[in-house]
């Protein structure tokens, strides 16, 4: 039983539905962008100015095209996956223009950190493939940061990776880049996140975005939340209605302008702070929200995307920890397929932290290890070990457990496992300065990826030619 929405069934997901038709018929979707309404009045869609009305057989078409799951092709096929299978797929912490320090010092961000970043991503146990904007780097251009941040991932790393949607211009240039990757977008190489604003409405800049990649037939990530009592209903029924029927709205256009196009549904809601106004992350309300985001992808059989290891915290205490493991381990036991923020963000995704993004790292391995299947095999039944060794025998000494004893079990990187009087004689230092000691470790042994030297040159003429 799923304990988060244990009172989450049929007839409610249903009631959801009917509540964003609603929505979508009477109230609309505020799209402030020509190609957009033009679309959707060549395709019989009424319009009002800049608001878009839906009806129920509009939102059944463009949900009868979307693919139940796909694949997402990495430069190094290895590292390519499946979103929408049973798999948990994580990325690290997107968007925060901050770094936050051990000491507790905040500065800006800079490219190195990017850099740094994407290097760990590469190396990670536990990260599937890295986000846009891992951190907002504050000493380039800003015209032109995403092409640095995508050049470092496609350098630094081989795993799947994300385009930006900051503009129509910067979506252009992600595909131009991959295609000298990929030689072409024919297949999904990268996943393109698109955030409507609350309340029912979105961005001129994310619709020019997301009209791009739609073309290319590259995923989409639609994603709608609100700030429960400030843009959007105090009340989580409320927030489900609003932000569902954005998100439908939105991929209702994907699939007007090309059938097809995979989608990953996303769908959030975070409490305000009615003692400041201030937005709050990492709440029980954005946990359940988490959860509800896996229901409704399982009731439009489209994969689907929740928030990762947030904290309101600053520093890498019990309070980053309890939020972080809340959010990230009702994600896992829900069901949701992919993760951003999995690893490294503080302060309501103000602000990246290596030693966090490393500590991160130890939660996301314990969590995919907890939602591993159980290996129910012979070998593993040991019946015949069982029977030889009765009540009388140790199987430490076994070689059934020597085959299995590096990989059985899960094996943190910087928790402390040992007896009270070794621990008091230990000096194991806060977690942050384990994690410290562990990033220079993890930096120094980086490899960087094999590529070929001739993309590699091309890559950087590309970003050498936009700068000018």
């Amino acid at each position: 039983m799923n304990r988060v929405v244990s009172n989450f069934d049929r007839g409610v997901l249903d009631k959801i539905h009917t509540s964003s038709l609603e929505l979508l018929g009477e109230t609309g979707i505020r799209f402030p962008n020509r190609e957009a309404l033009e679309l959707f009045k060549h395709h019989g869609f009424k319009t009002e100015g800049e608001m878009v009305f839906f009806q129920e057989p509009d939102i059944e078409k463009a949900l009868e095209t979307v693919p139940e799951k796909f694949e997402l092709h990495a430069r190094n096929k290895v590292n390519s996956f499946v979103i929408g299978d049973d798999s948990y797929r994580m990325a690290p912490g997107y968007g925060p223009p901050f770094i936050i320090e051990p000491s507790g010092e905040m500065r800006q961000a800079v490219l190195e950190d990017t850099n740094k970043f994407c290097k760990l991503v590469q190396t990670s146990k536990a990260l599937d493939f890295n986000s846009s904007i891992v951190a907002q780097p504050n000493d380039v251009p800003a015209r032109t940061a995403h092409l640095d941040m995508l050049l470092s991932t496609m350098l630094l790393t081989d795993k799947p990776l994300m385009g930006s949607t900051s503009s129509r211009q910067c979506a252009i240039e992600s595909l131009e880049m991959a295609e000298i990757i990929w030689g072409n977008t024919e297949k999904p190489v990268m996943l393109n996140l698109v955030d409507s604003l609350s309340p029912l409405q979105y961005a001129e800049e994310m619709i020019d975005a997301l009209l791009v990649y739609a073309k290319a037939r590259q995923p989409l990530l639609i994603h709608s939340s609100c700030s429960l009592g400030s843009s959007g209903p105090i009340t989580i029924a409320g927030s489900l209605v609003i932000s569902n029927a954005c998100t439908l709205a939105g991929i209702c256009l994907t699939q007007l302008v090309n059938p097809g196009t995979p989608i990953v549904y996303g769908l959030g809601g975070s409490p305000t702070d009615m003692r400041t106004g201030g937005y709050i992350n990492a709440s029980p309300e954005d946990a359940k929200h988490t959860a509800i985001v896996t229901a409704l992808g399982r009731y439009y059989h489209i994969p689907c995307r929740s928030q990762g290891a947030l904290t309101e915290s600053f520093s890498l205490d019990y309070q980053a920890g309890m939020e972080s493991s809340m959010m990230l381990s009702t994600a896992a036991l829900s069901g949701v397929h992919v993760s951003l923020h999995a690893c490294g963000t503080y302060g309501s995704m103000l602000a990246m932290s290596f030693e966090k993004f490393l500590a991160d790292e130890d939660l996301c391995c314990a969590i995919k290890a907890l939602i591993k299947p159980i290996e129910f095999s012979e070998d593993a039944f040991a019946m015949d070990l069982i029977k030889k060794l009765g009540t009388s025998g140790t199987y430490l000494l076994e070689s059934h457990t020597a085959t299995r004893c590096r990989s059985e079990f899960f094996i943190p990187d910087l928790n402390i496992r040992t007896i009270h009087s070794k621990w008091l004689k230990m000096d194991p230092g806060p977690m942050d300065q384990r994690a410290s000691q562990l990033l220079e470790k993890r930096l120094s042994e980086y490899k960087k990826p094999d590529m070929d030297p001739s993309i590699e040159n091309d890559l950087i003429k590309y970003l050498e030619m936009k700068k000018k």
